[in-house]
């Protein structure tokens, strides 16, 4: 497999996994907590840092922003791997998936926000030479050692994308609902109206009547306003009609979530409302993941003064856009290979080609 050349132009070079999961301290100051709370608050993504956003900044080289943002990157772009685990509060289900793959790249010079979302039935290999659906890597992982899961998903990100990832962040299902709530809801408009009667109902996921496992959920073209749980159902749907019964779709739901919830934090009664900040910390201390410490959250805070989120762009890999929208992926129609499961590979039988589309996408070629 050809590997797309990434070279480092920083002054000193980093390694992506030069730090481990970190125990947050407690007492910090206000502009910290509020970069961590971000992270939660869209699926932990780390486009939303910060409080405002200018499209006109002063030039400053690579060298000078890695030292003033102290944060990680490559050819001048910070990585993060953002995971929506279908962890459950009722533990009925003990293989944690990863229901939501994004990389958000963040141009540490451009000040530009690039997110590509990845399909969770794409097929790849993990370490050791097994293979399986991306979704299911985190869990693997995690059956090697407890706290395994998060490397070996950001490696096969790594290798599929062609581009080194530096941060990661998990979240899992209550998280995304608490914030939602804890910020009075979020005004979403949905594209298509479509209506699932199949989704999983928590908690019954084994009952022997299989009709009273799902329940029926359904939402009407426009804008509306979404709680924590309506907003965890649009974003999850799998099984609706008018078109939006594919993975495909789903991603682009939760992007369109992601910015809602960007719109929602950034807006000034939000960021003055200091009781609501902490109930986002506290519901992002119990429920998060990730490998960024507090010089990193201060780093992004910096960098996030200077992001143009005007130029933010989002694209999603699947098997029926054009090529140069993503469509680089196909469904193979014998699946005697994977187990006899429905999944994507490549159309190019390696990843050469998306590495190539990643780096034109991610640098704006």
């Amino acid at each position: 497999m050809n590997s797309m050349k990434y070279t480092n132009l920083a002054l000193h070079k980093r390694k992506a996994e030069n730090t481990g999961s970190v125990v947050v301290p407690k007492k910090k100051k206000l502009k910290a907590i509020i970069v961590f709370i971000v992270v939660l608050v869209a699926l932990a993504s780390v486009l939303i840092f910060g409080r405002g956003a200018t499209a006109i900044f002063n030039p400053v080289s690579i060298v000078s922003n890695i030292v003033g943002f102290n944060l990680n990157d490559t050819d001048g772009r910070t990585n993060i791997l953002i995971l929506g685990s279908d962890k459950r509060s009722k533990g009925i289900v003990k293989s944690v998936l990863t229901d939501t793959i994004l990389v958000s790249s963040i141009g540490t010079v451009e000040k530009n926000i690039a997110l590509v979302s990845l399909p969770r039935d794409l097929w790849v290999e993990g370490s050791g030479g097994y293979h399986s659906k991306i979704n299911a890597v985190y869990s693997y992982g995690n059956e090697k050692c407890p706290d395994c899961g998060a490397k070996e998903i950001k490696d096969v990100v790594e290798k599929v994308l062609g581009i080194p990832i530096h941060y990661y962040v998990v979240v899992d299902f209550q998280l995304f609902k608490e914030s939602i709530d804890i910020l009075g809801g979020i005004k979403v408009n949905v594209e298509n109206s479509f209506e699932d009667k199949f989704y999983p109902v928590e908690g019954k996921e084994n009952v022997s009547v299989i009709a009273d496992r799902y329940e029926t959920v359904k939402f009407q073209k426009g804008e509306q306003l979404m709680n924590g749980e309506a907003a965890l159902k649009f974003v999850r749907s799998r099984k609706g009609n008018n078109g939006e019964d594919t993975d495909f779709e789903r991603s682009k739901r939760q992007q369109k979530v992601i910015l809602a919830i960007k719109d929602k934090f950034l807006s000034v009664r939000t960021l003055v409302d200091l009781p609501k900040m902490k109930q986002l910390y506290d519901s992002y201390a119990k429920n998060v993941d990730l490998n960024i410490d507090y010089s990193a959250a201060r780093g992004f805070y910096l960098l996030s003064q200077k992001i143009d989120f005007g130029t933010f762009r989002t694209v999603v890999l699947d098997d029926r856009s054009t090529a140069n929208q993503g469509g680089l992926l196909y469904a193979p129609k014998d699946n005697s290979l994977y187990g006899g499961a429905y999944v994507l590979i490549p159309r190019v039988g390696d990843y050469s080609q998306i590495h190539a589309y990643v780096q034109k996408y991610i640098f704006g070629e």
